[in-house]
C-alpha cells in the first residue's frame, strides 16, 4: 500500500483523491500537469509514480511507465531528502517489481528519516522472509509489532519463519522415540 503526502494544494488534493478513488488515468493526467507547473512538488511526483504503477496490469522493470515512475520517485527524494514518503513508495515499488535488495535499501532510508515507521519495518520483515533470512525476518516482525500492535494480522508467516529458523518444532512431527517404536 503506497503512502501519499498531505498538502494544502487544492489541485494536488483533488488529483490524489482521484487516484485513491480509482480514477487512475484522470489522476495521472492531472498529476503530470501539476508536476509540469511545479517540478519541485514532491507529493505530486510520488502520487504520479503510484498512478503510473497502477496503470500497469503487470508492472515490469523494463516498462516505460515503470521507468518513469522510478524517475519521479528519485526526483522526489532529491527534492525532499528528509521526507520518508518518497523512499517508502520507492521501496514498495521495487518490492513489487521483485527488486528486494534495492527495496530494503529504500526502507532503510525511510527509517533513517522516521525511525518509528512500523510499515517500513513490516516490509523489511516480509522481504527478509521472502529471502529466507529467518532471523532477520523475525527480528523485524518483532519490532514492527512492538511499534504497531495492529499489524499482527499481517504476520501470519511468523510461525513458518520460527520453524525454519529452528526456534519452533513442527507440531505435526512424530517424536524420534515414537518413530523407533513404530519400526519395532
Amino acid at each position: 500500500m503506497p503512502l501519499l503526502g498531505r498538502s494544502k494544494d487544492k489541485d494536488y488534493r483533488n488529483a490524489a483523491r482521484l487516484l485513491a478513488d480509482g480514477h487512475t488515468i484522470e489522476a495521472v493526467e492531472e498529476l503530470r500537469r501539476i508536476v509540469a507547473l511545479n517540478p519541485a512538488h514532491s507529493n505530486a511526483r510520488v502520487s504520479l509514480a503510484v498512478g503510473l504503477m497502477q496503470m500497469q496490469e503487470e508492472p515490469d522493470i523494463k516498462s516505460d511507465l515503470t521507468k518513469e515512475a522510478l524517475e519521479h520517485l528519485d526526483i522526489a527524494t532529491q527534492n525532499a531528502p528528509d521526507d520518508p514518503i518518497p523512499y517508502f513508495n520507492r521501496g514498495v515499488t521495487l518490492r513489487h517489481l521483485g527488486q528486494r535488495e534495492e527495496a530494503l535499501k529504500s526502507f532503510e532510508a525511510v527509517l533513517e528519516r522516521e525511525d518509528r515507521n512500523a510499515l517500513a519495518v513490516l516490509h523489511m520483515a516480509e522481504i527478509n522472509f521472502e529471502l529466507e533470512r529467518w532471523d532477520e525476518a523475525l527480528e523485524f516482525a518483532r519490532v514492527a509489532l512492538v511499534r504497531d500492535p495492529s499489524l499482527e494480522p499481517n504476520l501470519g508467516w511468523v510461525r513458518v519463519a520460527l520453524r525454519k529458523a529452528g526456534k519452533l518444532e513442527d507440531p505435526t512431527a512424530v517424536p524420534k522415540d515414537e518413530q523407533q517404536e513404530d519400526k519395532a
